[in-house]
């Protein structure tokens, strides 16, 4: 139970984040296709004569629209666009960026004809939204840099148009540095919506935990109600003699069934060993020499089926005087567990919904034999 709900509480966290970031990579996305098909490709067609040659912007507009398209698959398929897809881009823009500076009209920025300036920012801000700011303001001087040369070779600008341009550039790479902060923020967000999933997801765990330990502890309870409990009223009240080898016998099976019990809660990769050598260990303590041996592979078995496996074996360990052997044989499709011991045949018959029992008596010796098959429902 604790690895599944373990393994549901990282998806479930991890999905509120990848959620976030998702939706805000996407946001950039559609702004970024929105900037160049609704403001760009109008003036590059207004100004289409003015370009020379013209199919290079042609050319670059079309390589712009394809870093587009494989960022949006990257998104699609991983939720994000991969190292080596973002260098490949980035400098795919910077080349579009110098290739469209050359073939523009002569001037500067500020000269509606060069459509790129802009553009590429978002497509920056796109491929670097998981990057620091200072990798978006080092891309952003790097195409700042092609438009200032540009515009030197075109004629050194006069001072009024040297602060348009400051102006351009600080009203438009500015705003995209801030929204490089605010994704930066809306990561932190993310992290903290996964940080609080994380932790609800424990307390329900915990809740889970300790809802599925009081029951399986009242479980136990009312196991021993049925059988120990009147043992030991019994014992109290003076009715039963503890000299009398039967009451001896039903101590015995009593205390083999309780340490079965305390066993259960053990985290051990092999249960039915465990639980069975926790009756062996009492049979032991009241003098009974008890050969174990164990073949096969563990198998994942319910409790229900390990408890009615050791049940008939703990019998044979109670009614035993000096020696018994217990055996547990694992196979594919079954598992058998026997035990022999030389005392009488206890009483009851076992009942069992979930395994077999057989039992033989010869000669004071008693051999009992539990099998559970893979055919029958173990939960």
């Amino acid at each position: 139970m604790t690895e599944t709900t373990e393994g549901r509480r990282d998806g479930s966290a991890v999905r509120v984040e990848d959620r976030l970031l998702r939706g805000a990579h996407a946001a950039v996305l559609a702004v970024t296709m929105a900037v160049q098909f609704g403001l760009c490709l109008p003036t590059l067609i207004e100004h289409s004569r003015r370009y020379d040659p013209l199919w290079l912007e042609i050319a670059g507009f079309v390589l712009l629209a394809g870093v587009a398209a494989g960022a949006a698959v990257c998104l699609a398929r991983h939720g994000r666009i991969p190292p080596s897809a973002r260098r490949v881009g980035a400098s795919l823009v910077l080349l579009v960026a110098g290739a469209a500076a050359v073939a523009a009209p002569a001037g500067n920025y500020l000269d509606r004809a060069h459509w790129y300036f802009g553009l590429v920012g978002w497509y920056g801000v796109l491929l670097l939204f998981d990057r620091p700011p200072a990798r978006l303001a080092l891309f952003l001087g790097a195409n700042l840099v092609v438009a200032l040369a540009k515009a030197v070779l075109s004629g050194p600008p006069d001072p009024v148009a040297w602060a348009a341009m400051a102006v351009s550039v600080v009203s438009v790479y500015g705003f995209q540095l801030a929204l490089s902060l605010v994704i930066q923020e809306v990561r932190r967000v993310a992290a903290r919506a996964r940080e609080t999933a994380e932790e609800e997801e424990r307390l329900r765990t915990a809740e889970a935990v300790a809802e599925h330990l009081h029951r399986d502890h009242r479980q136990r309870y009312v196991a021993l109600l049925g059988t120990a409990v009147p043992l030991l009223a019994e014992l109290g009240y003076g009715l039963l003699d503890p000299s009398d080898p039967d009451v001896r016998r039903r101590c015995a099976r009593e205390a083999a069934r309780m340490r079965r019990l305390f066993a259960e809660s053990n985290d051990v990769s092999d249960r039915l060993v465990h639980e069975l050598r926790a009756v062996i260990e009492v049979a032991e303590r009241s003098g009974i020499t008890v050969q174990f041996a164990a073949r096969g592979e563990p198998r994942d078995l319910s409790k229900d089926v390990r408890r009615e496996l050791i049940d008939p074996v703990a019998a044979v360990l109670a009614a035993a005087g000096s020696n018994a052997r217990v055996t547990v044989v694992r196979t594919s499709d079954r598992v058998r567990v026997s035990a022999l011991g030389d005392g009488p045949a206890p009483r009851p018959e076992f009942v069992s919904r979930h395994v077999e029992v057989n039992r033989v008596v010869a000669k004071n010796r008693l051999w009992v034999e539990a099998v559970w098959r893979q055919a029958m429902p173990s939960r």
